[in-house]
């Protein structure tokens, strides 16, 4: 009878032991999975979440910009693949003063959608412009560039960064504005950057080419005429 109640108790014994290993595994998977889960969860939300840094926004502004971000995070948790609002929630973000977190949503999207230029050129302007790491803005820039060449602000954000950004560069500002100048003929913008660099770089038979170009663009600009007969002078 003892003998019988020692081999049920056993039983009993190392069925609990059985079945708390194997809870145990059990909860260790789940708790895995879920950690994981979290973790993707805790890495959308953070980007999903808003701080405004804009000191001189007033009331009404705030309440603008907090409810655009409400708004896009209930359409990027509806729809996570919708780049344009990813995209507008990098913008609205950098309206407001937070850079940092602008820069996160745009590498987030080039990550996601690497062959969007768009999230690129953003970078690139945020880099450059607000940032301050000209290398990482070179880079940017180039990648737009290379995905497509179709938007003028590439080329421009890519050759200030040389002219204003990077003096061992400058040289390459030059061929970044021949490239936007052939891309988009009828910007006056390249033309007259062009024509400035040429004259402020004592290169006057260049820069002459390039305010005949702005000539023909606009007859009737004053200050151009005057400037290109002053090259002009200087030349002969």
């Amino acid at each position: 009878m003892i003998k019988k109640s020692i081999i049920l108790a056993t039983i009993i014994v190392s069925l609990i032991l059985v079945l708390a290993a194997s809870a145990f595994v059990y909860n260790k998977k789940k708790d895995y999975s879920n950690q994981v889960s979290f973790s993707d969860i805790i890495t959308i939300e953070k980007l999903l979440g808003y701080k405004i840094k804009d000191v001189s926004l007033s009331g009404e502004r705030i309440s603008f910009y907090q409810e655009k971000f409400k708004e896009l995070k209930t359409r990027i948790q509806k729809t996570p693949e919708d780049i344009n609002a990813w995209l507008s929630l990098g913008m609205t973000k950098k309206s407001v003063n937070d850079f940092e977190g602008a820069r996160d949503v745009f590498l987030y999207v080039t990550q996601k959608y690497p062959t969007d230029a768009v999230a690129f050129g953003n970078l690139g302007d945020l880099y450059s412009n607000f940032l301050k790491e000209p290398q990482k803005a070179e880079e940017a820039y180039k990648q737009a560039l290379r995905i497509s060449s179709g938007y003028s602000s590439y080329y421009i954000g890519l050759g200030e960064v040389y002219l204003y950004l990077m003096p061992e560069k400058t040289s390459l500002y030059e061929q970044v504005m021949l490239d936007g100048s052939r891309r988009f003929p009828q910007d006056p913008y390249f033309i007259s950057s062009l024509a400035s660099y040429y004259k402020k770089s004592n290169q006057t038979q260049k820069a002459i080419e390039q305010y005949e170009k702005l000539i023909q663009l606009d007859p009737q600009d004053k200050a151009v005429r005057e400037d290109l007969a002053e090259l002009k002078l200087i030349k002969n």
